[in-house]
Formats: structure tokens, C-alpha cells, sequence
């Protein structure tokens, strides 16, 4: 039985599709390995757009804008050191030990400067103070102690006290300058205010008193102290009165009349009981006290004023000082009423006062003339330097302008 031929065209139709089949799978192969295979870069890298600048706007030129996070320039690192401290020599420390302070440094020798960060300061006080007069105080020195005037001080206590400035006396210290007014009787604060020349509520406002919410009206009771700020006291003048006494004797002796000195027939005492008075002395002579107390160059550091009876003549210690006028002398030592060494001399009608000297050369009841060297200068008693205190009084022993009877 003869057999049916093959179809040879399925066969190759199958093998033409096989081998498409394969091609493809071996481009798609080769795509993969592209796309593994192609560097990143190039991959991600997309092409920009064109840049399109806006222009500037009209009259503006363009500007640099920065960027939105600054680049920060790389931190140096840096290599150790081995770093030891260093140490002064020792002799040089011992010299500069020896140095004193202020003085010029040897060479060599580093001075550290002092400079203070902070400065605290002063505290105003808001309450009135009590100070004891100690050892070389005065009225001046008091003041510039506390940064007040003198006045303040002389308003705030009692006048014969601020005048005899003792030592132990205590004293009324203000916080602001003025008048610390006691009042004797019931009296109203308008009428307090207008003996001591302010307003009211000055008084009423002032931190210093307790009188918030009262009005000028007001009576304040008596005993009570009052600050009054700015207050202008009594400029009446003050002086020291050591006793001063001057007496005229009648003809036969017989008991003293009236006042004042005259040659030969009077009697002066001055300051009785002090170390340095000479009691009861004939005055014998005199001349008017119009010479220069000191020949020698000097400086006027306290004119005479109400609240200081003389004139204030610095200069060096050991300065010789001279008789001003002709006279007897009356006193010559210590004063405790503050002058230090002093020489008193009775001119007739007027007496002529040297304080604050290094002792004297002359003695009680003697007789001077006018220009003889009676004491050298010093700091004795309340003075804050070398100078010498030079005071005239008048037939009341109140003094008088040393300025009436010569120029400085």
C-alpha cells in the first residue's frame, strides 16, 4: 500500500517562528545588559531647558543673589603641641620682690596692670547719721568726708558745739545738703519751709521724713526733727569764745568798768583754764595789728567767711610767723578748743590770734614788738596741713576781717 508524502511547509514555517522567537529574546538580551551595564550618570542626566535671563529692570543693575546655604570654608585641623608653662627665673623673682611698689622696675621685670571690671558705686544714704569728731578733724574735713558744705554741717547741730568741734563731740550728718530743723514748739510745716526758704512738699515728699499724705497746713509736734532739703540756715556769724575777757581799771585800782583795752590801763584774759592761757595780764603797749604774720611765699586756702573767723595761710612747716602789731601776749600753748599751739597778743583794743603752730617762742605777759619772730608754723591741733590760722578780734572778742587792717 503505497504512503502519503510529508507537507514540508509546517515545518519550516515552525522553524522561521523559532528563530524570530530567539532573535528577539537575544535584542531584548542585549537591551538588559545596555541598561545594566550604561554608567548612572549618564543615565540620570537630563537635559536642561535652555536658560532664558530675565533682563534687569530698568535703571537696576542685575545682582548676585547668594545662595540659600552658604558653602563654610573646611575647619584647619591642627597638629598638637607639646606646650609646657613657662616659669620665671628664680633670682628674677626675687628681685622683683624687692622692688617696692611705684617705683621704677628693674629690667626685665613685667608689670601687670590693674584693671578693675567693675565699679560699684557709692550708695546714696537715706538716713540721717551720727559721726564722732575724732583726732585732727575740722568742719571742713567733715564735710568733704560725707560730700557735704560746711553749712549743712553747721545747720544740722547745735552752733557752740559745731564751733568747739571737741573730740568725742557727735555730730548730725544729713544725706542731702540743707537744715535738720528741730522744732521746739508745735509749728506748722508751711511755717518751716518759709523760716528755711523752700517749698512745702519739699519738706512733705522728702524721702528723709515721714510726712507722706500731709499737707503745709500740717502741725508737726515738738521734739520732732524735720530734714529740709536744700534749706538756707542762719548765716549769723559763729566764732570760737574761748572767754575772752577785757576790762578797763579806773585810775586808783578799784573795781573794772566797762569794756575794751586800752595801754596800760587794762586787763585781757583769754580763754582761762585752757593749758596755754596766761590768766589775768596788764596789757602794756601795742600797735594796731597791721603787719604780715609770714614773709615767706604762702597760699590763702580759707578766706575769712561768717562760719570762719579768720584767714587760712598755708605753707610750709617751720614757716617762722611774726608778731602783726605790737603788744603783751596773753595766751601761748595749747588751745583745746582745736587750734593747736597758740599765741594770742592783746594790741590795745584788739587782740591778734597764730594757731596751729609748732610750739612758741615767747612767754605769758611778755612784751612784743611789732614784726618779732614769735613762733614757727606747724599742723597742731584740727588742721589738715601746715599752715598757720591768723585771726583779729575786736574789743568784744568777736573777730573781724583780717582784711581791714592789711592785704594778703
Amino acid at each position: 500500500m503505497a504512503s502519503t508524502p510529508r507537507n514540508p511547509t509546517p515545518d519550516r514555517g515552525r522553524r522561521v517562528l523559532s528563530g524570530a522567537m530567539l532573535s528577539g529574546a537575544l535584542v531584548l538580551v542585549a537591551l538588559a545588559g545596555v541598561v545594566i551595564f550604561w554608567p548612572r550618570d549618564s543615565r540620570d542626566a537630563v537635559p536642561a531647558p535652555p536658560a532664558q535671563t530675565a533682563p534687569p529692570p530698568l535703571g537696576i543693575a542685575a545682582v548676585a543673589y547668594p545662595t540659600p546655604i552658604p558653602t563654610l570654608p573646611p575647619t584647619p585641623t591642627l597638629p598638637l603641641v607639646d606646650w609646657v608653662r613657662p616659669t620665671a627665673d628664680s633670682q628674677a623673682i626675687v628681685a622683683a620682690l624687692d622692688v617696692p611698689a611705684g617705683s621704677a622696675l628693674a629690667e626685665g621685670v613685667i608689670v601687670r596692670e590693674i584693671n578693675p571690671l567693675t565699679i560699684i558705686p557709692e550708695r546714696s544714704r537715706s538716713t540721717v547719721i551720727t559721726y564722732t569728731v575724732k583726732k585732727n578733724d575740722n568742719l571742713r574735713s567733715i564735710a568733704e568726708r560725707f560730700g557735704l558744705s560746711e553749712n549743712t554741717i553747721i545747720w544740722s547741730n547745735d552752733r557752740f558745739y559745731v564751733n568747739a568741734m571737741r573730740i568725742g563731740l557727735e555730730l548730725n550728718i544729713l544725706p542731702v545738703d540743707g537744715v535738720y530743723h528741730h522744732v521746739q514748739q508745735p509749728q506748722s510745716i508751711a511755717d518751716i519751709a518759709a523760716e528755711y526758704e523752700v517749698d512745702p512738699y519739699a519738706i512733705i515728699d522728702s524721702e528723709y521724713n515721714t510726712l507722706f499724705g500731709a499737707v503745709p497746713q500740717t502741725i508737726l509736734p515738738e521734739g520732732l526733727w524735720v530734714v529740709v532739703p536744700g534749706g538756707t540756715g542762719s548765716t549769723e556769724p559763729i566764732y570760737w569764745d574761748p572767754g575772752i575777757v577785757m576790762t578797763r581799771t579806773t585810775t586808783d585800782g578799784s573795781n573794772p568798768v566797762g569794756t575794751g583795752v586800752n595801754a596800760g590801763t587794762d586787763v585781757a584774759s583769754f580763754a582761762v583754764g585752757d593749758p596755754g592761757s596766761c590768766g589775768r595780764q596788764v596789757v602794756s603797749g601795742g600797735s594796731p595789728p597791721v603787719g604780715a604774720p609770714i614773709y615767706a611765699r604762702y597760699r590763702i586756702t580759707q578766706d575769712f567767711s561768717w562760719n570762719h573767723g579768720g584767714i587760712d595761710l598755708a605753707v610750709p612747716p617751720g614757716t617762722p610767723v611774726y608778731a602783726a602789731g605790737g603788744g603783751t601776749v596773753i595766751f601761748s600753748g595749747w588751745s583745746t578748743w582745736g587750734y593747736g599751739y597758740t599765741v594770742v597778743i592783746a594790741h590795745g583794743g584788739t587782740l591778734s590770734v597764730y594757731g596751729h603752730l609748732n610750739g612758741a617762742f615767747v612767754s605769758c605777759g611778755q612784751v612784743v614788738t611789732a614784726g618779732q619772730n614769735i613762733a614757727v608754723t606747724g599742723s597742731s591741733g584740727r588742721s589738715s596741713g601746715p599752715h598757720l590760722h591768723f585771726e583779729i578780734r575786736g574789743s568784744g572778742g568777736a573777730p573781724v576781717n583780717p582784711w581791714n587792717y592789711q592785704s594778703f
